[in-house]
């Protein structure tokens, strides 16, 4: 063990001296290691994100479609999917969507009885007391947008024409931003004049199955019988939010491509060869004693602790980037909020995966690219390479 950390101690004295050169390559390694981590990191946390807040959504969203298109759900058929075998409920959901031309962004409306129940800190009973007949709950970022405040009124053009002004009565609080950050809740009555809904239809079905194993049987069951209907399951839409992070997250693996090219020709500066004085070291090395495998050795200790290092400060700046300045490279990409962005306490957290990703990509293609010119100066004779 003494021998291996003489070898430790010589690699590092061998970086303090030609310090500037390994202060580069040390900043060039870390700030793509940063850079990649941030969005592996981000991308994961809005994965787990998006898993915690479809916790509570029920287990099927049954839709009514017309010529493809998402339709007005007719609740006559409520009661006969309510029947299938495994089916615990089956309520119908009133909601939309409207412009709001102050802000220029489209607010999501909810009706009192069928707002998702994650979404809310108190119970559909308390809910309905705190609306009253004409009051509304608005969402952080839509007060903050148009400077309202409890008591305030908040215009909404309807589809007849008509401008419904409902008055505010609460606002959500700052840690449910990312569901209610632009929604608006109101009493589903009011939401069915503004949208001039009939009783008879509903925007869609929630169903609850008893067996989590037997919701694709449901799911089939219903469009078998109603070639018209969508089910949509909870794990659909938890893969389908997996498919728009990747998507996203690979646009910006695009652009990062500059920085990936600029880590590929340091590596490749260092497989091409080593420069004369270091040649020159490692002949002196040779004739004074020092084996093949241990050049070997202190050429691998540099890698490992330029990489270590390099991998270290990346990833220090990751957290940074994500937890002070909330992933401000590439939030807006990632997120997809359109206008009103809401403010994201996301815990960024350092997975298996993404170790062993950043050491594929960073530790051991620059650890390889170390080694080879130096095993070809080791197996060579002292003598010439002095010379």
């Amino acid at each position: 063990m003494s021998h291996h950390l003489r070898i430790l101690d010589c690699a590092l004295a061998g970086l303090q001296r030609c310090w500037p050169k390994t202060l580069v390559i040390v900043a060039v390694y870390a700030l793509v290691v940063g850079l990649v981590a941030s969005m592996l990191l981000y991308v994961g946390a809005l994965r787990r994100e998006a898993g915690s807040l479809l916790e509570g959504a029920p287990d099927l969203v049954v839709q009514k479609l017309t010529a493809g298109r998402h339709d007005l759900f007719p609740m006559a058929r409520a009661e006969e999917i309510a029947a299938i075998r495994g089916v615990i409920s089956a309520t119908g959901r009133v909601w939309g969507y409207t412009y709001d031309p102050p802000t220029g962004t489209t607010l999501t409306l909810w009706g009192a009885e069928s707002v998702p129940r994650e979404a809310l800190a108190v119970d559909e009973a308390e809910l309905g007391e705190l609306l009253g007949p004409d009051g509304c709950v608005v969402g952080r970022g839509l007060a903050d947008a148009r400077f309202l405040s409890v008591g305030d009124r908040l215009p909404l053009l309807g589809a007849d024409g008509r401008v419904l002004a409902p008055r505010v009565r609460g606002v959500f609080a700052a840690e449910s931003s990312l569901l209610t950050n632009d929604l608006v809740v109101i009493p589903t009555a009011r939401l069915r004049e503004l949208f001039t809904m009939a009783p008879e239809v509903a925007t869609d079905l929630a169903i609850v199955v008893g067996n989590p194993r037997e919701i694709d049987t449901v799911a089939r069951k219903i469009q078998r019988r109603w070639p018209d209907l969508r089910a949509i399951s909870r794990g659909q839409i938890l893969r389908t939010y997996d498919a728009v992070f990747d998507w996203r997250g690979g646009i910006w693996a695009a652009l990062l491509l500059s920085s990936v090219a600029a880590f590929a020709i340091l590596v490749w500066d260092k497989a091409t060869g080593l420069s004369a004085e270091e040649y020159r070291t490692l002949g002196v090395m040779k004739a004074v004693g020092w084996r093949s495998r241990d050049v070997l050795e202190l050429r691998l200790w540099e890698g490992l602790v330029i990489s270590t290092a390099a991998v270290l400060i990346g990833l220090i700046a990751a957290q940074v980037h994500l937890r002070w300045f909330e992933g401000a490279l590439f939030s807006r990409v990632l997120r997809g909020w359109s206008v009103l962005f809401p403010a994201m306490d996301l815990r960024p957290a350092l997975d298996l995966r993404v170790l062993l990703l950043l050491v594929t990509f960073a530790v051991l293609p620059y650890v390889v690219a170390s080694l080879v010119p130096s095993w070809r100066a080791a197996v060579t004779d002292p003598d010439s390479i002095i010379r």
